[in-house]
């Protein structure tokens, strides 16, 4: 479904205490040369335009008027990034609204993985306002590489920090989840971890069977 879109955007204007998109626009680029040349340096090791992108108000203005896609943020930070997959999914998919969706109870678990240095991932400091209110759990899992990995960028990593969220009363959840990855480490990823693992974050019943009736139909393609 990706490769039938491969020309459409979405611009995000994003909500300053939960980072969630507060409201977005649909846009298609015939020509990305000329999205490229908006976005300049940014997108030199991106050749399909894949990343995700946060605009200066110059970008935007560009993009709104290369585009004829009108869009006012009204303040907020703006963020593009290339049509997906799982905008086609039929139910909302919980990356990028994390934790709007646990303050509102949809969701109930909640991790963040990042190579390391730096230790902080980027909605830290927004979870971490929710925890010191006693909204939130938190807990964060340090897993050292045997030595230490350099990106093209030159950055270089230490490891991978996980940083681990629940609603109060729901942090049972944690340790169920690392149960599950001891468990699948020794017998490979299948659909019951699957399903499990889609409990343990919060998707309804009809949503797990809807994913893993399309991870199966991906398998039979490949």
């Amino acid at each position: 479904m990706v490769d039938s879109l491969p020309h459409r955007f979405i611009l995000q204007a994003i909500d300053p205490d939960r980072g969630n998109p507060a409201f977005e626009a649909m846009f298609v680029v015939e020509q990305p040369e000329k999205l490229r040349a908006i976005l300049g340096e940014a997108c030199a090791n991106d050749p399909d335009l894949d990343y995700f992108y946060t605009l200066d108000p110059e970008e935007l203005i560009a993009i709104s008027r290369t585009f004829d896609v009108p869009f006012d943020p009204q303040g907020r930070e703006t963020c593009l990034y290339k049509w997906t997959f799982r905008r086609e999914v039929p139910y909302l998919v919980h990356t990028g609204y994390e934790l709007a969706l646990m303050l509102e109870g949809r969701k109930q678990f909640a991790r963040m993985y990042y190579e390391y240095p730096p230790e902080r991932h980027p909605e830290e400091d927004r979870f971490d306002r929710y925890v010191e209110q006693g909204f939130l759990h938190k807990e964060v899992e340090l897993e050292p590489f045997a030595q230490s990995v350099q990106a093209k960028t030159g950055q270089r990593y230490d490891g991978v920090r996980t940083a681990y969220y629940t609603r109060k009363g729901e942090e049972w959840r944690i340790p169920a989840w690392k149960l599950i990855r001891e468990a699948s480490q020794k017998s490979g990823w299948n659909e019951n971890f699957e399903r499990l693992e889609g409990m343990l974050f919060g998707y309804e019943e009809w949503q797990n069977d809807w994913w893993i009736d399309h991870t199966r139909k991906i398998r039979g393609k490949e």
